[in-house]
């Protein structure tokens, strides 16, 4: 006969799928319902990233969507094409090197981002910074690839920086795809992994200065 293997967050039904988040096997049922409420999901997880394609993210009223005052038009998108994918790419590994960092984390850090680069554009300098420890973990790691970024396209490409209203309105975008893409679970990263699916398929590496690993 064969051994029947027991869900490892139950402990009673039979387990149907392996889990990464717990290093085991656990039924449909824990899943589904645990699935980053209280397991921490990898975004490698085949079942993840499949719930996150059916989910239909938390809606957002069009009165709760912040910095309203930052036109952001496709023809802007199309044009800063190189520097929203390394923005895009780089927020994700900000957050992946950051342990436990979720959407939130994420969402509040370019929060901060964006206040700063508010005041900036009054031509004062003011540093805002996340209150969440993990949420400040990725401004910091978020920013030095921006500040990397920069350096790489003054030194190597012989361009000019980007202007900070240029980054104002990426930081701004990044935001709003956040509000629009997220599940509501407490441990989603349900937009993290948007993000990464919307990496080009020739890889950032082609059309960057440099990748921040």
């Amino acid at each position: 006969m064969h051994e029947i293997i027991v869900c490892k967050v139950c402990g009673k039904r039979r387990a149907r799928r392996a889990c990464p988040a717990v290093s085991g096997n656990i039924c449909a049922l824990c899943c589904g319902t645990e699935r980053e409420v209280t397991l921490s999901c990898p975004l490698e997880c085949e079942y993840l990233r499949e719930a996150h394609r059916r989910e239909k993210p938390v809606e957002i009223a069009e009165g709760q969507l912040a910095n309203p005052d930052v036109a952001v038009s496709d023809d802007f998108i199309k044009s800063h094409e190189e520097l929203l994918f390394f923005s895009m790419y780089s927020l994700v590994q900000a957050a992946l090197r950051t342990p436990g960092a979720t959407d939130s984390d994420v969402i509040e850090a370019l929060e901060a981002l964006i206040q700063t680069h508010r005041t900036l554009e009054s031509g004062l300098y003011y540093e805002t910074r996340a209150q969440n420890t993990l949420a400040a973990s990725v401004q910091r790691l978020f920013e030095n690839s921006l500040a990397e970024y920069q350096k790489l396209r003054a030194e190597r490409e012989r361009l000019s920086p980007v202007r900070n209203s240029e980054m104002l309105a990426i930081l701004v975008f990044l935001h709003r795809l956040g509000q629009h893409n997220q599940n509501g679970r407490p441990r989603g990263r349900m937009y993290l992994d948007l993000l990464q699916q919307m990496m080009p398929e020739t890889g950032v590496a082609e059309r960057a200065p440099s990748i921040i690993l």
